[in-house]
This record gives structure tokens, sequence and C-alpha cells, in this order.
């Protein structure tokens, strides 16, 4: 006994598209979207710190010596009494130990020391806005990036995703991955020293800026995105010398 296999059920057992082209245009709508949005709110999130100078500016700075910080325990009669930000045993290196009360078993918090927040009044227009220069070129990139994105979606629903240009595009979102997350890194340390350095508090001070470092997450995003960026070029190669020999 044999079966034959009309033309759709052939039809009906082939792969199905990962994606309809109406799936991926609505996902491209989507980064347009963000493209447009995200640099806007970026530079009016620094706009609107500029506006708030001389008041209070919030940047990340790290404690190097608890002892020299203080804390008020409550108003006395004269003036309210501080006390030193002393260690406390059982706590991990780096934290303070907030003990929990009416806790059925010995229970506490640690708060990390490495990375606090100063606030500090009458800031200046350059202070706002280093201090809100990370979040800004964060969303720039991620504006960007999503223009580019936008562009490699609408290829890939026009059913020509190895264009030559696409290659470019990946590598480009790659380069905004490593820039966005190195002002992640090292704008909050320069904002930091900018206020401390206002405020007096030099080596000798308790706190310091954050130390600049670039973390390996940013770096391996992009190397990954690079070697995406490599197989799309291959592609396109590809792509090109098919046609040269239809």
């Amino acid at each position: 006994m044999t079966t034959e296999l009309t033309p759709h059920s052939a039809r009906r057992r082939g792969a199905r598209p990962f994606a309809t082209p109406g799936l991926v245009r609505f996902l491209a709508a989507i980064a347009l979207l963000v493209a447009v949005a995200a640099p806007v709110a970026g530079v009016a999130y620094a706009v609107n710190g500029a506006t708030q100078a001389h008041a209070s500016v919030r940047v990340q700075v790290q404690v190097t010596d608890r002892a020299a910080l203080q804390i008020p325990l409550g108003p006395t009669p004269d003036r309210e009494r501080p006390v030193a930000l002393q260690q406390q045993g059982g706590a991990s290196p780096g934290t303070v130990r907030l003990d929990l009360p009416n806790s059925r078993t010995p229970s506490w918090l640690e708060a990390p020391l490495q990375t606090v927040t100063l606030r500090a009044w009458d800031s200046t227009v350059a202070e706002q806005l280093l201090s809100r220069a990370d979040a800004t070129v964060l969303w720039l990139c991620v504006g960007l990036g999503a223009w580019l994105l936008r562009r490699l979606l609408l290829s890939i629903a026009d059913a020509d995703p190895f264009q030559p240009g696409n290659a470019r595009r990946i590598a480009e979102i790659a380069a905004l991955v490593v820039v966005a997350g190195s002002a992640s890194q090292l704008l909050p340390g320069l904002a930091g020293a900018m206020v401390l350095d206002r405020l007096g508090l030099g080596p000798s001070s308790p706190v310091a800026p954050l130390q600049a470092a670039i973390g390996l997450a940013p770096i391996l995003a992009a190397l990954v995105l690079l070697a995406l960026a490599e197989a799309f070029r291959r592609g396109s190669e590809l792509a090109r010398d098919t046609e040269g020999l239809v």
C-alpha cells in the first residue's frame, strides 16, 4: 500500500517562516518609535537637570573611611548627638550592618558602601549636566541603535537580509553598546569628583569618587554583535556571488 503526497500536504509539512513580514514591519515601527522618543527623553532629562542649578545634585561616591562618618541618633536638649558609623561584627567587608528588630532568628541588613549617593546643595549647571550625562548618553545610544535596527528589520521584511549595509549597521550597534557601557561606568565617577572638589572634600575626606572601570558585559555583547556582523558580511558576499552565477 502506497501513500501519494498531494501538493497541499507537502506544503503543510514544509518549514514555517520564523516571522512573517507583517510582524517584522511591526517591530520596525516600534524601533522607529524608540529611535525618536529615546533621544528626546535623554536630552529633556539633561535640560531638566540644568534648570535645577543651585538646588541639590545627586552623585555616586564611595565610602573610604566609615569611622569618619557620623549619623544622628536623635534630638537632645541641646542638639542632635552624632555617633560614628563603625563596623559591626558579622557584616561583610565594605558594608554597614543594620539589625532587624523582632526577628525570630538573628537577621540583619547589609548596605554596601562601595556606591552611595551624595546629595549636595548649591549645585552648578555643569554638575547637574554631568550627574545625568550617563543616562543621557544611554538614551541617545538606544535611539541610534533602534534606528539602525529598524533599517535591519525592514531589509528582513523585504526578504533581503544580506544587503551590503546590514553588516555595517550591526557593527555600529556594537560600537553603541560599548559607548553606552563605558559612559555608565566612567561618567558617574567624573560627576562625583566635580562635586567633591567644589565641596572641598579632597583625598583626606571619608568619601571618594567612584573608580573608573569598564565592565566585561558591554565588551562581550559587542564581540557577539561583531561576530554577527561578520556573518552578515559573508552572507552578503555569497549573495552577490550567487547573483553573478544566475
